[in-house]
């Protein structure tokens, strides 16, 4: 899927496709959904943050996709703040797989901005055992693994437009970040319009935040190195059964 060929970006971070696009109407996620995961209390309001397309793909593809259960969509997060915090997904963590220890993975790529992937990984009592900040920029792949949880942050002057690929059925878990008021950390502008990390204390544990370069990252599907996610999804289906 080609940002320029398959669809554009309106001023408003709305997505316009083209003819033979399958593509869904967009869930909206506004200010006043992500109240219980942001670092200052604000009022609630209609201001949208991101937009989520889910299920996106050629018409020619859609069998495919449905086929192999996995599932393409494109997420467009604005550019810009809440008081300090810039804009970012409410995030969640993934259920487990049927009859398995390990929930589910998910797989992304920056099609345009640059985007800060927060992992996170909790321990039993729901603190925080492990936190990384992968930094991703135009043509990073970005891999979820199993038992993380992950909020996406938008730090550029931009709309972050991003794809994932995801298995088609199961629900994502919001609770634990909305329990703790977010993440074990926050992406705040500076006096300096730089980003910093700010440490959530609503954690008792103080994991130590890593910060990651996307392309330093192992990817499990080698297919992605030279092809987009959407491209190597339909070359080869069968490497992304790791989603399932």
């Amino acid at each position: 899927m080609i940002l320029g060929k398959h669809f554009t970006v309106e001023p408003s971070g709305l997505l316009t496709f083209a003819a033979g696009v399958l593509a869904p109407e967009p869930d909206v996620r506004r200010l006043a959904d992500a109240l219980p995961v942001l670092y200052a209390d604000v009022p609630p309001s209609d201001r949208p943050l991101y937009y989520m397309y889910r299920g996106v793909c050629l018409e020619n593809d859609r069998e495919l996709y449905q086929q192999h259960d996995i599932r393409y969509d494109i997420t467009v997060v604005l550019p810009g703040t809440i008081g300090k915090e810039y804009i970012k997904t409410v995030g969640h963590f993934h259920p487990l797989k049927p009859h398995s220890s390990e929930t589910y993975p998910e797989y992304y790529e920056v099609l345009d901005g640059e985007a800060i992937y927060l992992f996170q990984k909790n321990n039993r009592s729901g603190d925080v055992e492990e936190v990384m900040a992968i930094e991703a920029k135009k043509g990073d792949k970005v891999f979820i693994p199993p038992a993380y949880g992950h909020v996406t942050i938008n730090p550029g002057n931009k709309p972050l437009v991003m794809a994932n690929l995801i298995e088609s059925h199961f629900s994502s878990l919001y609770g634990p970040f909305q329990e703790k008021r977010g993440a074990a950390y926050y992406y705040l502008e500076g006096e300096d319009s730089k980003g910093d990390f700010v440490r959530n204390p609503r954690y008792q544990n103080s994991a130590a935040l890593k910060l990651v370069a996307a392309p330093s990252l192992t990817q499990p599907v080698t297919a992605v190195k030279n092809k987009s996610l959407y491209e190597a999804f339909i070359a080869e289906p069968e490497a992304f059964k790791i989603l399932k």
